[in-house]
């Protein structure tokens, strides 16, 4: 069994590995609109309902 006493830990690695998460974590709160500290990134919130509340009014005479 290897003796583990005087061993360094490996801190950067940790400390990058939770740096990189953390962005990821904010990449995805930008993308989805939770935040939003980029204009115009991210998804569209399109509404994608083909019906409308009001009548269209055209401009031909109706006979």
């Amino acid at each position: 069994m290897p003796r583990l006493v005087g061993k360094k830990s490996n801190s950067a690695l940790y400390t990058g590995l939770a740096m990189l998460i953390a962005a990821a974590g904010v990449v995805a709160l930008e993308y989805f609109g939770v935040i939003d500290l980029v204009p115009n990134f991210g998804k569209d919130a399109e509404v994608k309902s083909n019906s409308t509340s009001q009548p269209v009014r055209t401009n031909k005479p109706v006979n």
